[in-house]
């Protein structure tokens, strides 16, 4: 007769699978997860109303033109979202497993059949898959609507100002979802030293994550008066920027035509990460990382 295996999903028939259960306590106890995008989304749709967006401006004449505008609006829309994303995952990374230890609740799920690695996976899986796609979700229905609050107010005003392009928001949709991929991807070797900092560290997280970046760079600095500690991580930071296939046309003077309603026009195209080794690479790091901070919980516990 076959033990069922204590750290596996379905260990206690008709509960919810384990690993689901560990997802859903993430949001339980980091409701800022949910709660900043929703915050913002809100923040957003207010800003529709009460604002006033014109797509008939002067430098949109041409239909082309209005279309780049709008967008170039619903592009700008999504900013915030993503923004409060990159907060949103940073914070959380850098505090999720030292925040079981500090109140004690690791204790607790110690003492449930649950492994490490399932629990530092779903940690993985918030911060790096669901999170993410979620805020991904939430920023195009917020475009979605606000260009919708756009076009209701342009027919009660009578202003005949109403222009939605369904080919243009599908794209920016479809280039911000494919950004959004390759940003987790790039960034998951910084993910991944966060939390195992956050698996590490018995006090005071966040000067282990700043002070030996600080400390690296300035003695490389004094010693050998070069940079490349700092190279390395500013390449990790905004490398998947320069990978990422943006350009950025002149400005025509002669057709009088401004640089910003051409954008949509420039190579836009977050591929290129994908096939770039230094992703990859990063990819390995941040496995190695996660099996690390898994070995470091099985441990660590601060009894």
């Amino acid at each position: 007769m076959n033990t069922p295996d204590p750290t596996s999903d379905s260990v206690i028939p008709g509960h919810p699978p384990v690993l689901r259960t560990l997802i859903r306590r993430e949001f339980w106890e980091h409701r800022a997860l949910w709660m900043a995008p929703l915050a913002v989304a809100a923040l957003l749709l207010i800003g529709a109303i009460i604002g006033k967006v014109n797509f008939d401006s002067p430098l949109a004449a041409l239909p082309e033109q209005r279309r780049a505008l709008f967008g170039v609006f619903m592009a700008l829309a999504a900013v915030p979202q993503y923004i409060t994303l990159g907060i949103v995952m940073l914070v959380y990374a850098g505090d999720c497993l030292y925040t079981e230890r500090k109140d004690r609740s690791i204790l607790f799920w110690k003492s449930m059949p649950v492994s490490n690695t399932l629990t530092v996976i779903s940690k993985l899986l918030v911060v790096m898959a669901i999170v993410p796609l979620g805020v991904y979700f939430v920023s195009a229905i917020t475009t979605l609507l606000m260009s919708g609050i756009h076009v209701v107010r342009a027919w009660q005003n009578h202003t005949g100002d109403v222009f939605w392009d369904a080919g243009t928001w599908l794209r920016i949709q479809w280039v911000s979802l494919v950004a959004i991929v390759a940003a987790v991807l790039w960034f998951a070797p910084i993910t991944a030293l966060l939390l195992l900092v956050s698996a590490w560290a018995r006090r005071s997280v966040w000067l282990w994550v700043f002070l030996p970046p600080v400390i690296l760079i300035m003695m490389e600095r004094i010693a050998l008066g070069s940079s490349h500690v700092w190279d390395i991580l500013w390449y990790r930071l905004g490398g998947v920027f320069t990978h990422s296939g943006v350009s950025y046309p002149a400005f025509d003077s002669a057709a009088g035509q401004h640089p910003t309603l051409n954008l949509l026009f420039a190579n836009i195209d977050p591929l290129p990460v994908f096939g770039n080794v230094d992703l990859w690479l990063g990819l390995c790091v941040a496995a190695l990382l996660i099996v690390a901070t898994i070995r470091i919980r099985q441990y660590r516990d601060d009894t």
